[in-house]
This record gives structure tokens, C-alpha cells and sequence, in this order.
């Protein structure tokens, strides 16, 4: 912890010393509830009024829960479309992968919620206040995130089994779409600066296979969070039926013209996909920054659901 934010940490314990705890206030400290995230069994307190949130899939499903209130604070910038108006009365708090700690130790939260992309900065966050950390396993997209909105519901006392069970029929729905599609397989794209990488069942962006029942191609794809680096005549040699493809560079707003010419290629257009006009462009910031929160899901639902209509 560097000099200047140890001294501002001390100055705001010293601050709270001062003020005298009302017994109301000792009450509410002492009531907690036990949720297991990825750092494991906690006791995290109940019902916080003072939330960060770093993830963008947490702050979704808080918001579609009715908690959007109890946030002050979130990674606002390269904000998903979808959450602009959520976040508009929110602090900043830095970034999905590097929080703003003095900005933090001024707001003096009751809980910070994070994801993977943060858990360098557990211990440093911890120091704040209680960390709840809540990621997405994508080798069981589904169980992870019914899991994180079930944890976040045990935290705030709240029913989220109504939202939960429409977006299981919304998911069985889609899979009895795509049984129309199981003898065409799909390739999912990742495109970054000029470079493609593909991504396949049991990965990053898994759940297009996992949840939603669409084929993966037969070819041994690299199961990593980044994917595995793919040029155009691998992908003609695979030959996909159907081609899901996510700019990267346009989620996090940067120059996607390059990108934008991969896919007009020689070799791409001699796919099965693109012969078929299956080639589906989806929402990066939708699908790159965001997932695995209720709103999120059910838009990822929708978006294949239109793209297939």
C-alpha cells in the first residue's frame, strides 16, 4: 500500500473514531450472512447499502434484482450499453482490472464485489472492506451463474427464484430453436487487431455451445480464456456451418477498421457460413465486458434468438 493512501486510510479510521457508534449502528455491523464465493466460506454483511461493484454481470443482476440503489459506486468506463443509464448516477471507481483505491477508501463501502479480472487486488480491496468475489466457471456456465445470483440474493435478502426460473424457460426455449441447427457446426470468432482467435465448447464464450445447444465444429480447439490463435486457412479447414464472431476492439473502443476487413477474406468466404449468410456479428461489449448476470443472459438469448428468426 503506498504512503499517501496508508495515510488517507488512517486519517478516515481516525474520523470514524471520533463519531460514536449509535446502538443501531452496532446492531447493524454484528449482522452478517455466509455465502461461499471463489475465496471461499465468508461471512459478508447482510443487507449492504454501500456497494462497489467491478463486475458488470454482478451489477446487472443487482440491478434486474431491484438493488441498483445500493450501488455508489463501478467501473464505469467502456460501460455496456445496455447498463449507461444504470450507472449514470454512480462514482467511478476505476476499471474492470485496476481499481481506484483512494477513490474507494473516500466512499468507505460496506462490501466491493469483483471477478476474476481483480483478484490481484483482493487482499489490497480487503483492507477496505469485505471482498465478495464471484466469477463465471465456464466449464458449467449455467450451475456458476445461478450459483453468483443466488450468493448475491443471500447477501441483500432478496427472492431471486422468479428471475432465475424465466430465464430457465428463456434458455429452453432457445435449445429447442437450435435442436433445428444440430447437424451444423459452429465456430465461435474473438477479432483484436487484426488477429482472430476461436473459441470452442468448455471456454470462454461456451455457453453459445453449452447452454444454448448450438454444435461446436470437430477440431480440437484450445480451451483457454484467451482461445486459441486461428488464421483464415484454418478456418476454411475447419469449414464452419455457423460463424459467431466478437470484436474486441470495438467493445473496449478503439479503431476497429482493421478488424472489420478479417472477415472479408478469400478463404472466409468460401465457408460454409459465410455460402449460407451464417456468419453472426454479436454485441461485443455485450459479450466481450459483460455475461453471466441476468440481464446479460437474457440478452445474449435474445440477440441469438433474433439473429436466427
Amino acid at each position: 500500500m503506498t504512503k499517501k493512501l496508508l495515510t488517507l486510510l488512517v486519517a478516515l479510521l481516525f474520523l470514524g473514531a471520533c463519531q460514536a457508534p449509535t446502538s443501531e449502528t452496532v446492531a447493524k455491523e454484528t449482522v452478517t450472512v455466509t455465502v461461499t464465493d471463489v475465496i471461499g466460506e465468508q461471512e459478508i454483511p447482510y443487507q449492504p447499502e454501500r456497494v462497489v461493484v467491478y463486475d458488470f454481470g454482478m451489477l446487472d443482476t443487482m440491478n434486474a434484482l431491484g438493488l441498483s440503489e445500493n450501488i455508489i459506486g463501478a467501473a464505469t468506463n467502456n460501460v455496456p450499453g445496455y447498463l449507461k443509464d444504470t450507472v449514470s448516477e454512480m462514482e467511478n471507481v476505476g476499471t474492470l482490472k485496476e481499481p481506484d483505491m483512494e477513490k474507494l477508501i473516500t466512499l468507505a463501502p460496506d462490501l466491493i464485489i469483483i471477478s476474476g479480472r481483480l483478484a490481484d487486488f483482493s487482499e489490497q480491496l480487503q483492507e477496505i472492506a469485505p471482498v465478495l468475489q464471484l466469477s463465471v466457471d465456464q466449464t458449467d456456465y449455467w450451475g456458476s451463474v445461478q450459483h453468483n445470483i443466488q450468493v448475491i440474493a443471500d447477501v441483500f435478502g432478496v427472492d431471486a427464484e422468479p428471475k432465475v426460473t424465466e430465464l430457465e424457460t428463456e434458455i429452453a426455449d432457445l435449445k429447442e430453436k437450435t435442436t433445428a441447427f444440430k447437424e451444423e457446426e459452429a465456430l465461435l470468432l474473438l477479432v483484436n487487431d487484426g488477429a482472430i482467435s476461436a473459441f470452442s465448447s468448455g471456454s470462454r464464450f461456451g455457453q453459445i455451445f453449452d447452454v444454448f445447444g448450438f454444435t461446436p465444429v470437430n477440431a480440437e480447439i484450445e480451451t483457454s480464456t484467451h482461445g486459441q490463435t486461428i488464421g483464415y486457412e484454418g478456418i476454411l479447414e475447419i469449414n464452419p456451418d455457423i460463424l459467431f464472431v466478437i470484436d474486441r476492439s470495438q467493445a473496449i473502443q478503439v479503431d476497429t477498421a482493421e478488424n472489420l476487413q478479417l472477415l472479408d477474406n478469400a478463404f472466409i468466404t468460401k465457408t460454409n457460413a459465410a455460402q449460407n449468410e451464417r456468419i453472426i456479428v454479436l454485441s461485443p461489449d455485450l459479450w466481450y465486458l459483460s455475461g453471466g448476470g441476468l440481464e446479460s443472459t437474457h440478452l445474449m438469448i435474445e440477440e441469438i434468438n433474433a439473429a436466427f428468426n
